[in-house]
């Protein structure tokens, strides 16, 4: 289990699925992610690859006005959707292709204020991911979109309307954020 680390759900516990189907975000990075980020009091949020939702919920502890989860896995939906029961939070939960969602997203002119996107390693999801969301306009004006991939792994610092603003590892671990300029 892991825990939310900030604001209203602050110590209580999340499900995870058991093996190795997902990769929990670390607490550390999470605390580092939202550290940069800031006051998200009102965001919209969308949680790609969510696997066991923690970085939507620990959004919406914190503040966030609504959050989408989206992940391909049966079993990571039904772990979200539990883990959003145990708090008493009814939210989105998608179980889609990330990418098929992302332009579905986009032709319902859906926009959210930040984007995460927890991709699993070596499949070169990442970088599509990005350049997927930087095509599309979901994300809003001034929004952030956050990725975590493998340490190795490099990304350009502008893609399309982003700029990146971070980029740290943790690990094996590489977080990255890029900002929608104004455009």
């Amino acid at each position: 289990m892991i825990r939310i680390i900030g604001g209203m759900f602050r110590g209580r516990k999340l499900r995870t699925p058991k093996g190795l189907a997902t990769r929990p975000v670390l607490g550390r990075i999470r605390e580092a992610l939202f550290n940069v980020i800031g006051d998200i009091g009102n965001y919209r949020v969308l949680d790609l690859y969510s696997g066991t939702g923690a970085i939507g919920i620990e959004a919406l502890s914190r503040g966030a006005q609504s959050a989408v989860f989206v992940d391909s896995g049966f079993r990571q939906c039904t772990i979200i959707r539990q883990n959003l029961s145990d708090l008493n939070i009814s939210e989105e939960v998608i179980k889609s292709d990330v990418i098929r969602t992302i332009v579905k997203l986009d032709k319902s002119n859906r926009q959210f204020d930040f984007i995460f996107a927890d991709p699993p390693y070596e499949k070169g999801l990442g970088l599509e991911t990005l350049e997927t969301v930087s095509e599309k306009n979901i994300l809003a004006e001034k929004g952030i979109l956050a990725l975590t991939v493998r340490s190795s792994e490099e990304f350009p610092k502008l893609s399309g309307h982003f700029e990146q603003i971070f980029n740290r590892l943790y690990g094996d671990t590489r977080l990255i954020l890029y900002m929608r300029k104004k455009v």
